[in-house]
């Protein structure tokens, strides 16, 4: 019996805290993609699925910012057999506060298949913002390697996920644990 309570009193702050770190935008002229887009069963958890113009509000009070997906480039291969696919996010600090910020990128095609994620993206190191000051926006870049027998599937539609965590301040040390997920269904042909 108390096991229970327990176990029912972790899922309901686990549920506030996940209701309580992410809030969309209120523009309800926002829709999903019409294309096929993969949904992976270890994506689907909790985290919604936005479209690729969702503007996602992060944080609170004076530690606050925007995030957005603002491009993505395809670069020229530099090894044969691999792609490499840039992602830029940006971030608009909205808070009263400078905020610093790690952030990973993943990719999901249609079929399911994953690549980059937290510690493999941008070389395992995550794109990596300066200190962004109250009302200033910066866009990072960071990249995600595809084999390039995969690339063309993810031409077809495609999940990005996000996994943000906030740099602590005097140190080198980033946690492997995100402070926030975000996950936009990207058009298809972006990534062409």
């Amino acid at each position: 019996m108390v096991m229970n309570k327990i176990l029912l009193f972790g899922c309901m702050v686990i549920l506030l805290v996940i209701a309580g770190c992410t809030t969309t935008s209120t523009d309800t002229n926002k829709t999903l993609p019409a294309s096929p887009v993969p949904t992976p069963s270890d994506t689907v958890v909790s985290t919604p699925l936005l479209p690729m113009n969702a503007t996602v509000v992060l944080g609170t009070g004076e530690k606050q910012f925007n995030a957005s997906v603002d491009s993505f480039e395809i670069d020229t291969p530099t090894e044969p057999g691999k792609q490499t696919i840039t992602i830029y996010v940006a971030v608009k600090n909205t808070g009263t506060v400078p905020v610093q910020l790690v952030w990973f990128s993943r990719l999901t095609d249609v079929s399911g298949k994953i690549y980059g994620g937290i510690g493999i993206s941008h070389g395992g190191t995550g794109a990596r913002s300066g200190l962004i000051y109250p009302n200033i926006t910066e866009a990072a870049r960071d990249y995600v390697v595809v084999p390039g027998a995969d690339f063309a599937q993810l031409s077809r539609g495609a999940i990005l996920d996000v996994y943000f965590v906030e740099k602590k301040p005097d140190t080198d040390v980033i946690s492997m644990v995100p402070d926030y997920h975000i996950r936009w269904a990207i058009d298809p042909a972006v990534i062409a």
